[in-house]
């Protein structure tokens, strides 16, 4: 399972590509890439799944499209895309009719535009300032730096930042990264899709606006991300929600074996249509955080079967 991000720049600037599989490796980061070689890139990659920052299409008429009003509910706004006839020529719309060209060529290659549905196979418009927000469960704190606070996210999601070295390719990544969370089942794509819907990388938006993080929330304790997944104690910040809805689960069946895609199941949901290998990545963070730093090894592999989380009670009785 690999997802394609793409950042779309201005024309002479080209776009930045960021592959990630499906352990959110980027396996391959591409800058500066013109309209004229990224047919054979999209080609050569055949990623599952291809997530572009901007939008496909002008709006149908000259009232913005109702994907971005349903966004600006939940505080998070985005420029509005015109109709054709306001936006067609205008210089400060070139980046947004490249955007066009690069939805084309990824229908060449046979990613038609997302609409609605299962996203595989298709090519999908995402809006990484949404994604951050939804992935963080805020806003940035006000005068945060856009790099740096995104690179933190994608960080807090397991993606790799060493090769991420400009705000173009994190932007390029987080792409990649709703493309991924797509795919596994955690989407949605608030609009009406004849005008174009953006894919967010969550079941729904949330029943009240986003706010901006605290002023000091400069360093990851603070994020919502971290409290919310944790057990409500708003000092634990050590586990990403999906760590910690993983280990309840191991904890609930002690010394049951229990396969990928029962968790799958139980703590993504029925609707995943990703590789359940995804537990494999989860099960080595939560080694590296449980279980390394106290010389412990209590999640165990259980060849062909899955996993379980030993139980001392009963390995006590044993001896």
């Amino acid at each position: 399972m690999r997802a394609l991000g793409i950042d779309v720049g201005a024309p002479r600037k080209g776009t930045d590509l960021v592959l990630l599989d499906e352990a959110r490796e980027p396996v391959r980061v591409v800058s500066k890439v013109g309209i004229d070689r990224l047919g054979s890139l999209v080609g050569e990659i055949r990623p599952d799944v291809i997530a572009i920052d901007p939008p496909p299409a002008w709006a149908p008429n000259g009232s913005s499209r109702l994907t971005a009003r349903l966004l600006a509910q939940c505080n998070i706004h985005a420029f509005n895309t015109p109709s054709a006839r306001a936006g067609s020529g205008h210089p400060f719309y070139a980046w947004m009719e490249f955007g066009f060209e690069v939805f084309a060529v990824a229908a060449a290659r046979g990613y038609p535009r997302y609409r609605a549905g299962a996203p595989r196979g298709t090519a999908m418009e995402v809006f990484p300032h949404g994604s951050a927000a939804v992935l963080a469960g805020c806003l940035p704190p006000r005068g945060a730096k856009k790099k740096p606070w995104r690179e933190r996210i994608l960080a807090s999601q397991g993606v790799p930042t060493a090769e991420l070295t400009t705000a173009d390719r994190v932007d390029a990544a987080l792409c990649a990264l709703t493309g991924l969370l797509a795919l596994e089942g955690k989407r949605f794509a608030p609009g009406d899709p004849k005008e174009g819907v953006i894919v967010l990388p969550a079941a729904s938006l949330p029943a009240r606006p986003f706010r901006p993080a605290p002023a000091e929330a400069h360093d990851e304790a603070t994020l919502p991300l971290f409290r919310e997944c944790a057990c409500g104690d708003p000092g634990c910040h050590e586990l990403t929600r999906t760590e910690f809805a993983l280990l309840e689960h191991f904890m609930r069946h002690p010394a049951d074996v229990l396969s990928r895609r029962t968790l799958v199941e139980h703590v993504w949901d029925y609707a995943f249509e990703g590789d359940p290998r995804i537990v494999n990545v989860y099960v080595r963070s939560l080694r590296e955080k449980i279980d390394r730093p106290f010389g412990r090894a209590s999640l165990e592999t259980v060849r062909g079967a899955g996993y379980r989380i030993r139980d001392d009670r009963l390995d006590a009785a044993a001896h």
